[in-house]
């Protein structure tokens, strides 16, 4: 896997209370370009977020607040 560049990034978003809201987050972010995954958990409210580039942090909060929640 050489040459396969994956950037990791872990945020907190501030709203998620069901299954539903994550699946939103996550659609929302994984529209970004290069972003490879993303598994955002309800529960701790915390959106795992894994990319083939570097992560516009901007970007992704422009996202989240697209889908109705905020980046905390």
């Amino acid at each position: 896997m050489f040459g396969l560049k994956r950037v990791k990034k872990d945020i907190h978003v501030e709203g998620m209370h069901c299954g539903h809201c994550a699946a939103s987050v996550e659609e929302a972010i994984k529209a970004l370009d290069g972003v490879k995954s993303v598994k955002a958990d309800p529960k701790s409210g915390i959106v795992n977020i894994v990319s083939a580039k570097a992560i516009d942090e901007a970007a992704v909060a422009q996202a989240v607040r697209n889908a109705g929640f905020e980046v905390k």
